[in-house]
């Protein structure tokens, strides 16, 4: 208190000002510590579905190839507040349709993650506004698209696979040649690594290297790959 009369009136309501402002964030702190919250929920599908539609915000997703009709679904909430991410599940004609998004958050966090594994009869399609991507050993069609994450797929052995990142890299490993590969992204690297053989080649980048090595462009050839990025390097690299 005697530091304080010293102190001109304008100087006291500066430090009162900032001992309060150093008390809200002190116990909003304590309150994310306390609140914070981890849950995982399972959940599974067998009927005969033909396609699974997943349109997330902010949430990464794993998909792995199945050899089972059935179609597991793992999901996991990461959040403070009680902010946690809403979900709605329909199945109509075939089709599983699964969203989720998380609430406008001023104070505490929400995020989503998604695993599922998938039988190759059942085309998977993926949009998310941010998060990465992955799809690992799966053999049907895939079309994955994320707003800034990473799309990463390894052992793919399908017909037809799409990957689209607006600012994240793309990186796809074929165990077999896939009839089409279309690989888009706007400011991230690409990469395809795929089985030595023939194929229809289009490649292109705005301001990066491009390279085509260990394959042979044919335009009579059965398989397709298509990859452009807006200012990465882009690389189709043959012999696995």
């Amino acid at each position: 208190m005697t530091a304080l009369r010293g102190l001109s009136l304008w100087n006291r309501a500066v430090l009162v000002s900032a001992a309060i402002v150093a008390l809200v964030v002190l116990i909003t702190a304590v309150g994310w510590l306390v609140s914070d919250h981890h849950r995982s929920r399972t959940y599974s599908y067998s009927g005969p579905l033909t396609r699974v539609e997943l349109r997330l915000s902010s949430a990464r997703v794993a998909i792995v190839g199945s050899d089972s009709s059935t179609i597991e679904v793992r999901r996991s909430d990461d959040y403070s507040f009680g902010h946690v991410a809403s979900e709605t599940r329909s199945v109509d004609r075939g089709v599983l349709r699964i969203s989720s998004s998380c609430p406008r958050v001023v104070v505490g966090s929400c995020s989503a993650s998604y695993e599922l594994a998938v039988p190759e009869t059942v085309t998977v399609t993926v949009v998310t506004t941010s998060g990465d991507i992955r799809l690992t050993g799966f053999r049907g069609n895939a079309a994955m698209r994320t707003g800034s994450g990473n799309v990463d797929v390894a052992a793919y052995c399908g017909f037809n696979l799409a990957a689209a990142s607006g600012s994240g890299d793309i990186h796809v490993s074929a165990a077999c040649a896939p009839r089409n590969l279309v690989l888009r992204t706007r400011s991230g690297d690409l990469v395809a690594l795929v089985p030595p053989g023939r194929y229809r080649i289009g490649v292109g980048s705005g301001s990066g290297h491009e390279r085509v090595t260990g394959v042979r462009r044919d335009a009579a050839a059965p398989f397709t790959i298509d990859a452009h990025s807006g200012s990465g390097n882009v690389s189709v690299v043959g012999g696995l």
